[in-house]
């Protein structure tokens, strides 16, 4: 480096500016940094940080819609239950009450044949409040999001059994067979009250719906991971309309049975509910005068996968 090499670069300036001095130092030379290059730097950082905070904004926006619908889907559906409640509770207590008092206070005007009529009305009432009962609850679980899911190994044919000999007295009071064929070897991976849960509910519609010396079959087999159940009765059947109204949320749909049951269309959502619950499926095959099937599936137990 000569002398005139270490002059420069001893005289650059720190700052924003280049100075070099001549020889005499009579005068200065300055190089000014432009302060556009400060500026666009400083303008495509704030442009980076707006477009960052706006898909921010536009997320939170997002998740606030979202939750805003759950939020109102939760208040429509208590708001729809609380109805059941107040309405359908209501009304079978009321012919339980009328049942009663006119058998208490006129019991000795009626026949063997009036009496036993009045009592199966009382009966009717009794059993489809408790189902509503039971249902509410079952349903009020699922809603909690802490509720324990509990898959265990089930052996399907006995629980099947349990079920059906739960609901024999309702089979029998319109002379129905009740009856199934499902294999002893057949196990399930599953929540044993949700199970329970589908059992009662989707047999007990197939009482409903059957006619007095009417026959219902369940039956189950293997399906690759899934045992798809069947539930079959030769009842009254329904209309595709009807089949894709039954598992509806937002309108809950129910009809009289054939002996004028009570229902409130509650239990095969919660069916539905369960059934999806364990990834399983459930459809409806059902033509009017034909009777219907229910058919769901639900986990196979495969070694010990539970």
């Amino acid at each position: 480096m000569n002398t005139t090499q270490l002059h420069l670069m001893n005289n650059i300036n720190p700052d924003n500016t280049s100075s070099f001095d001549n020889e005499d130092r009579s005068e200065s030379i300055r190089f000014p940094v432009p302060d556009a290059f400060h500026e666009n730097q400083t303008d495509d950082t704030l442009k980076l940080r707006f477009r960052e905070l706006t898909e921010i904004n536009a997320r939170l926006e997002k998740q606030a819609k979202e939750q805003e619908e759950k939020l109102a889907e939760v208040v429509a559906t208590n708001a729809k239950f609380l109805s059941i409640i107040a309405h359908d509770l209501r009304s079978p207590f009321g012919s339980i009450i009328g049942v009663l008092d006119l058998l208490k206070d006129s019991y000795n005007d009626y026949n063997k044949k009036e009496v036993e009529k009045y009592i199966r009305l009382a009966t009717n009432s009794a059993n489809g409040t408790l189902s509503l009962l039971d249902n509410l609850l079952a349903w009020t679980s699922a809603q909690n999001k802490a509720t324990y899911f509990n898959p265990v190994k089930i052996n399907l044919h006995n629980l099947i059994n349990d079920e059906i000999e739960n609901l024999s007295i309702s089979a029998a009071h319109k002379l129905i067979s009740l009856n199934h064929s499902v294999p002893s070897f057949l196990y399930l991976a599953a929540d044993l009250q949700m199970v329970k849960t589908i059992l009662r509910n989707i047999i007990n519609n197939a009482i409903k719906y059957s006619f007095i010396g009417g026959e219902i079959m369940v039956s189950a087999a293997e399906s690759g991971q899934f045992v798809e159940i069947t539930v079959q009765d030769n009842g009254i059947g329904m209309k595709n309309k009807a089949q894709k109204e039954l598992f509806n949320k937002d309108e809950v749909h129910t009809t009289r049975g054939t002996n004028n049951e009570y229902g409130t269309g509650l239990g095969l959502i919660l069916c539905k509910e369960f059934v999806e619950k364990h990834g399983g499926t459930v459809r409806i095959e059902s033509e009017p005068g034909n009777g219907t099937k229910i058919k769901f599936t639900l986990p196979h137990y495969i070694g010990n996968c539970c």
